[in-house]
């Protein structure tokens, strides 16, 4: 799913804990999600994870070399 960029913002700041390098929040009122109004997630898991790869990417290319291909 493609997330609107209208529905995306930064803070320094959620629901009361600061985070040195911040949130990424997702508003995600009006979806079908009961009770769910956002999605905070700390800057650093994203870097985390960025800095991680393309794991499925990498684990298709390891199965195409293993197969010869």
């Amino acid at each position: 799913m493609r997330f609107p960029k209208q529905r995306l913002r930064f803070t320094l700041t959620h629901d009361g804990k600061p985070e040195e390098r911040g949130y990424i929040v997702l508003d995600l009122k009006g979806l079908d999600i009961e009770g769910v109004n956002s999605l905070a997630v700390r800057l650093e898991d994203i870097e985390t994870a960025r800095g991680q790869g393309d794991k499925q990417e990498d684990a298709a290319k390891k199965a195409r070399e293993l197969l010869g291909g």
